[in-house]
């Protein structure tokens, strides 16, 4: 049996799945399994990988179904302990999964196990999820805290879970578009809220990628992670340290949520959204930056997220 089983959700990426796999299998700790699950990908991704000859190379397909339902299927099919999650347009470095061993041995006090990672936005831009200037791990007792960052910290190619943790928080939400990995390690973390890191850049998030669920996604509502934030929001164990941090999280989903359907069209929808929304006062501002959005021309409005993307 594998320590690491290695899950790839696949839909059409024909032009990134064999150099995100072979990112996988040039990994320098080689006791591991890849489990791509084809989700019906209709641009010929799969051909990409079939003539690559591993036998820790496992390739299953599926009825279209979604992402969350290609990594339930990944996870199914899992043998080893621990599950690191790769997208399929996202690439490892070659001591990714070492690090990540590194940290398991360390703080097996945790269930979820993180390096950082660079943000490839563009052939000449590259941001960075860790700013720090010399390397060091350790274990942040509390996931909640983490959600202050300016970019995600537990982010999921550059993150790994142990299965029983996952299997324990119900796996992934299906039929969600967008917000299913933040809402799986939310729940994680309602159970053990420990996490072990890195601030070693082991991953390449690849956002400049074609077919990327940012640009993919026309109303960004994560139904699923807005609900486990509330739940936090009214759980008398968090510090207050953890729901400062857990709100500014919940303003920014609901920030990303109206302004993409704005931009969709739905301005009516934006407006009774708006007015459910209760920020605290220091970003009232950004609600009043919404209702003047809610009257600019979609033109511009998409000119701004268009930029937006480019520069974060």
């Amino acid at each position: 049996m594998p320590k690491f089983s290695v899950v790839i959700p696949l839909y059409n990426k024909r032009n990134y799945i064999k150099a995100t796999v072979l990112s996988v299998l040039e990994q320098t700790f080689s006791d591991f399994e890849v489990i791509v699950v084809d989700d019906e990908s209709n641009d010929g991704s799969l051909d990409q990988i079939k003539d690559i000859k591993d036998k820790r190379l496992k390739i299953t397909e599926q009825k279209n179904a979604g992402v969350s339902v290609a990594r339930n299927t990944g996870i199914d099919m899992a043998v080893g302990e621990y599950i690191a999650f790769l997208d399929a347009d996202d690439y490892w470095h070659t001591y990714y999964l070492d690090t990540i061993n590194q940290l398991i041995s360390k703080y097996p006090e945790s269930d979820i196990f993180v390096t950082a990672y660079r943000i490839i936005l563009g052939p000449k831009k590259v941001n960075f999820s860790s700013a720090v200037e010399e390397e060091y791990d350790g274990v942040l007792l509390s996931y909640w805290e983490t959600l202050k960052n300016k970019y995600e910290f537990v982010w999921t190619s550059a993150t790994t879970i142990r299965k029983q943790a996952i299997v324990n928080a119900g796996y992934f939400t299906p039929n969600e578009l967008i917000g299913q990995d933040l809402d799986l390690f939310a729940r994680v973390a309602q159970i053990n809220k420990k996490v072990a890191y890195s601030t070693k850049r082991c991953v390449d998030y690849n956002r400049s990628a074609e077919n990327n669920a940012r640009v993919r996604v026309r109303i960004a509502y994560p139904k699923a992670y807005l609900s486990v934030l509330s739940q936090e929001l009214n759980n008398p164990e968090r510090t207050r340290e953890e729901k400062e941090s857990i709100l500014l999280k919940y303003d920014k989903k609901m920030i990303a949520y109206i302004f993409t359907l704005i931009m969709s069209g739905e301005k009516t929808k934006a407006r009774e959204v708006m007015r459910q929304w209760n920020p605290p006062s220091n970003r009232l501002k950004y609600k009043g930056m919404l209702k003047v959005a809610s009257r600019t021309p979609d033109m511009i409005n998409k000119w701004v997220y268009t930029l937006r993307l480019k520069i974060f």
